[in-house]
């Protein structure tokens, strides 16, 4: 067989060197007949190490293997018939792969074929053989397992019982989860089911029990890639991908697995790993026109494309010299054409890739053997569209072959591809002959590059980098046609032709359509700052800038993220220390909230065109806002496309609002529309980049030996060629806005009542309603911006706005269960309305209706607010002499009057119980105790300070070091039953079970247990006289009388049954009270 195959082969002549492009383009007679196309792989080309299968000499395994030993027991052992049939097929899979390359061409891409050194092996077991065979050391099933999966298979196969089936191959699993049978029948169940992730699954667990059977793990990535169902296929491409590798693990000759596990890094967009493994594989099948293909494509997604695509552009100089020395017919077409020639300009060799466009073009028309064109280095006669310059060649004969064989037989992509090259080459003749094919208006032009306008798109950019700007924006216009979509990108490049043509308003027109298309595009920003910068408008340019250094930020951070395994060692490990801040960083700019969008006013048109334009938004907007009203009704019903559709209309409107640069100071607009602080991180300029560039010190200093990691980030650093430019830009637009440190400029002042034609009034009512919906939506940081922003603006500074938007701001905290936002608002309250009850009861209310631990209720801050409260409280109240000698000396530094702030007339009760609890909450009891009791001085009658006061006491008492402790229940139960007897004398029934219940609690928490279970009792029976008194209905409020009381009552009083063991009364408790 070996020799039969090897006489097929043409012998290839010496092997070209990649850099020498002739040697590729020699002159050979093409094949007549059209190549067939051959498939990925054959069965032929796994190389399946079952039996006696030969290896390569780092796999080798010795004769000695222990395992061998078993293995040759066991087929002993087997009839003789079964031994033949797997000799036999032993001897088919034998290992000829390699017999089928000539291996004089190993060398034809310039690659050097590795061979590791072959290490001595060591005394003692050998490795253990791989490949797809069963291991001989694996545990025979127990006789009762074995019954168990012929049960399940007789029910699934003979009896369709499939649920019986999968019940009893799960208790087979939970009793011994190796048996490998039980989880192949498990995963045919599945299948049978439809359940297709449990079936991979499962079949993935078959599989590691037999890490070595190349086919199981074939079959698992098999049946991950056959799976459809939506929304699944990225992560069955990443189970096939393990699978794949798992299966090269057990069979490293195998192909077919490492095409497969290549494919699926190439759709999974891992080009890097795609690439390599078609590396490996086109080095033992370096013909197969569709690998290489497939290799190309890698290469050019590569983060190491330099590397990548220079070795695929070696396979296929391999192939095409191969090709045209005789060899094997290959599918050799145009779009390989394509591939090779955007490599070799990817390499920037235009002159080689225009040389090869040319001989590759007449080999496929079929003028290979007029090879004497290819001595014309810088011009392309034999493709021009006249003969003149033909004949001057004096081996062209014309009437050889037909006019259609030589100009208008090169298609128009390769025209457009060679004028190209000749641009970039600076030919620029030849350039306008290939040029004068492309007419952008020809309608044959049209039709042809409608599959491939890309083409035309790289035509267009090189003639504007040429500085032929007319014909560029020609070609530009011809693509947008092709795609009929707007691309920020042409916007961008047609905006820079109108520039060079000195029309400013139609270039800002492109870029501000390139950024309402793409929000993150930088360039546009950049080239529209430089427009304003020059036009003296250095406010919007500021803010361009700062939009691009941002977004530009952003992008750094999350290309961090996309590094993947490719490179040496040190090189991951470099980049490895560098995640570690840029992790931080990005966490903290994704929990950070969205750049608010703006509307970018045309300022390079002339007035008639700007007032269109403010007119049409204007429109727009009040479009939107009519919509915002008629939804409102649909939305509080809870409809949920109307709200989500009220949410985005909201959204423009606010955004629209908060861009508008008239309605808030520089500083505050700069803030809250997302730009950061440049002002202050400008000054921390000079200390970050010094820290920078000593940790970038230390890690070159660790890491000299990588070269691939420092080519990554030089990479990176050319990838945004603009962030100098940024940098040097914001800089000079700083000294002229940034404000100095203690500038006190006056806020602008607002001259109008209404925007877009909507009133201030509705603004806000907007703003409020807004913030509130995201904060219902789980959007806490973006609700508080809008309230903040709402809070900033000129135009809402009235108390009566600012309280009204301090309300929504408590209720997006409220809505957040954020406790600290909760007790900053109260404090604004309090602060602003000092001296005020209901200012202390807001603080109160706002730390009981978040649903949050009271950690910021009992903060050292609020503590400390609050106590300064109660001094000046004091300190008002007392006379100045005692004040100052109690209290302390008044800051002499202020005014008295101004110092002491608004007095207060009485002492504030509900002041000094919210310290007090504070304190409590705390567990400083004592010093609650000082604060409760000058409160029951105050108001000896309220339940609450009496409940209170007693609930201190008697912590208290249970404290280890209190001293004379019975007394200090007495104090405490004195106050329990002041606060008792005031509340059994109401007449809600929910006050007096309220306090039988706190007082149970009280005697309760003290171990006093039939005083406990008498004051339960009471609370039980108040409960059943009112049922009686409502005819055995529940009543108002009945609901949360149960919830609260009763049966917190019932359920105490059955603990205390059952642990007396009067089980009788707790049944009877329980099936009065507690049955639901």
């Amino acid at each position: 067989m070996e020799s039969d195959l090897r006489g097929l082969l043409q012998v290839a002549p010496e092997q070209p060197s990649p850099s020498n492009i002739r040697n590729v383009l020699s002159t050979q007679a093409l094949p007549q007949e059209a190549p067939l196309a051959n498939n990925y792989m054959n069965d032929e080309d796994d190389l399946e190490m079952a039996g006696n299968n030969e290896y390569d000499e780092e796999l080798e395994v010795s004769d000695a293997d222990s395992d061998d030993f078993r293995v040759q027991a066991d087929i002993a052992k087997l009839n003789a018939d079964v031994a033949a049939f797997k000799a036999s097929m032993a001897a088919d899979s034998s290992d000829e792969d390699d017999d089928l390359i000539d291996p004089r061409l190993t060398m034809a891409s310039g690659i050097p074929r590795k061979r590791k050194a072959k290490k001595p092996k060591a005394a003692g077991p050998a490795k253990r053989r791989v490949g797809g065979g069963t291991r001989s050391n694996i545990a025979e099933l127990s006789a009762d397992i074995k019954l168990q999966l012929s049960r399940a298979s007789q029910a699934w196969v003979v009896d369709n019982r499939r649920d019986e089936a999968l019940e009893i191959v799960l208790e087979i699993i939970r009793v011994n989860a190796e048996t490998h049978e039980a989880w192949i029948l498990l995963s045919s169940i599945y299948e049978e089911m439809g359940a297709m992730s449990d079936h991979i699954m499962a079949k993935c667990f078959a599989a590691h029990l037999r890490p070595r059977d190349f086919h199981g793990w074939i079959s698992c990535a098999l049946a991950a890639l056959d799976d459809v169902t939506p929304g699944q296929r990225e992560t069955n491409l990443g189970i096939a991908q393990l699978c794949y590798s798992a299966a090269i693990r057990a069979n490293p000759k195998s192909l077919k697995a490492r095409v497969g596990k290549a494919n699926c890094a190439l759709e999974a967009g891992n080009a890097n790993v795609a690439a390599a493994e078609y590396a490996k594989v086109l080095k033992r099948k370096p013909y197969n026109m569709a690998i290489l293909r497939n290799m190309a494509e890698a290469a050019f997604d590569a983060r190491n494309a330099k590397k990548y695509v220079e070795l695929a552009r070696g396979f296929y100089e391999q192939a095409i010299t191969y090709m045209r020395s005789g060899g094997e017919e290959l599918q050799f077409e145009w779009s390989d054409v394509i591939i090779y020639i955007e490599m070799c300009a990817f390499l920037e060799k235009y002159a080689e890739a225009a040389l090869a466009l040319r001989s590759l073009a007449r080999l496929l028309i079929g003028r290979s053997d007029e090879s004497f064109w290819d001595k014309y280095q810088d011009d392309d006669r034999e493709w021009d569209q006249e003969e003149d310059r033909r004949k001057e060649e004096p081996e062209y004969q014309p009437d050889k072959y037909p006019y259609g064989m030589y100009g208008p037989a090169l298609p128009l992509d390769l025209r457009a591809k060679l004028s190209i090259y000749r641009l970039k080459l600076e030919q620029e003749e030849e350039a306008t002959r290939h040029l004068q094919w492309l007419n952008p208006q020809d309608a044959d032009v049209y039709n042809f590059f409608v599959d491939t306008p890309f083409v035309i798109k790289d035509l267009a950019n090189q003639l504007f980098e040429s500085r032929r700007v007319t014909t560029a924006l020609d070609f530009y216009d011809l693509y947008r046609r092709l795609t009929g979509e707007p691309d920020p990108e042409i916007l961008v490049q047609q905006g820079k032709c109108y520039l060079e043509m000195e029309d400013q308003a139609t270039a800002e027109e492109c870029f501000i359509a390139a950024i309402e298309i793409d929000d993150d595009n930088i360039e546009a920003r950049y080239e529209l700052a430089q427009m304003y910068e020059t036009a003296q408008e250095q406010e919007e340019a500021f803010l361009l800038v700062n939009e691009a250094l941002k977004l530009e930020q952003e992008q750094r951070l999350e290309d961090g993220e996309d590094d993947d395994d490719g490179g040496d060692h040190m090189a991951a490990k470099a980049r490895k220390k560098r995640r570690v801040r840029q992790k931080v960083l990005r966490d903290k700019a994704k929990a950070r909230p969205k750049r608010a969008r703006r509307v970018y006013v045309r300022r390079m048109a002339n007035k008639a065109q700007r007032e269109k334009y403010e007119e049409s938004v204007t429109n727009n907007f009040k479009e939107k806002y009519q919509r915002v009203l008629e939804l409102r009704e649909q939305v509080a019903s809870g409809d949920k496309e109307a709200e989500a559709e009220w949410m985005a209309a909201a959204q423009d409107l606010v955004d629209d609002f908060r861009s508008f640069k008239e309605f808030y100071p520089w500083d505050k607009y700069l803030s809250f529309m997302g730009y950061g602080s440049f002002f202050r991180e400008n000054r921390r300029k000079k200390e970050r980049e010094q820290q920078e560039q000593e940790q970038e010190q230390q890690y070159q200093q660790e890491d000299r030996e990588e070269d691939e990691g420092g080519q990554v980030d030089k990479e990176a650093m050319e990838a945004h060629p603009e962030t100098s430019g940024l940098a040097a830009m914001a800089e000079r637009l700083q000294q002229n806005l940034a404000p100095e440190d203690g500038d006190t400029t006056a806020q602008p002042s607002l001259r109008r009542s209404e925007h877009r034609g909507i009133p201030f009034d509705e603004w806000l009512d907007l703003f409020l309603e807004y913030a509130i919906s995201l904060a219902r939506h789980q959007k806490a940081k973006e609700a508080y911006l809008v309230c903040q922003s709402a809070r900033d603006s000129i135009v809402y500074k009235s108390s009566d706005n600012t309280f009204l938007i301090h309300v929504a701001w408590a209720a997006c905290a409220v809505y957040a269960a954020d406790e600290e936002t909760c007790v900053a608002v109260a404090r604004f309250f309090m602060r602003n309305n000092s001296a005020a009850t209901d200012s202390y009861r807001v603080f109160s209310a706002l730390c009981r209706v978040c649903q949050s631990p009271v950690s910021w209720y009992a903060s050292g801050p609020a503590q400390k607010y609050i106590l300064r409260q109660i001094k000046a409280m004091d300190r008002t109240l007392l006379p100045p002499e005692i004040a100052e000698s109690a209290l302390g000396t008044w800051d002499h530094a202020l005014p008295r009057e101004e110092g002491q702030g608004p007095r207060h007339e009485a002492l504030d009760v509900a002041l000094l119980m919210l310290y007090g609890h504070i304190l409590l909450t705390s567990t400083s009891y004592t010093y609650a105790l000082n604060y409760f009791l000058r409160a029951a001085a105050l108001d000896p009658e309220n339940p609450m300070v009496n409940l209170s006061t007693g609930i201190a006491y008697v912590h208290y008492a249970m404290k280890r070091q209190a001293e004379n402790r019975q007394f200090i229940i007495v104090q405490g139960m004195h106050y329990m039953f002041e606060y008792y007897d005031a509340r059994v004398k109401s007449g809600h029934i929910v006050e007096r079970l309220e306090a039988h219940y706190n007082v149970a609690r009280c005697y309760h928490l003290l171990g006093i247990y039939h005083l406990a279970v008498e004051f339960y009792g009471r609370a039980l029976g108040e409960a059943r006289e009112y049922q009686k008194r409502n005819g055995g209905g529940v009543g108002e409020g009945y609901e949360l009388l149960l919830k609260d009381f009763v049966y917190e009552s019932a359920v105490n009083m059955r603990t205390y049954s059952l642990t007396n063991g009067d089980f009788e009364s707790a049944r009877a408790l329980t099936e009065t009270w507690l049955v639901l």
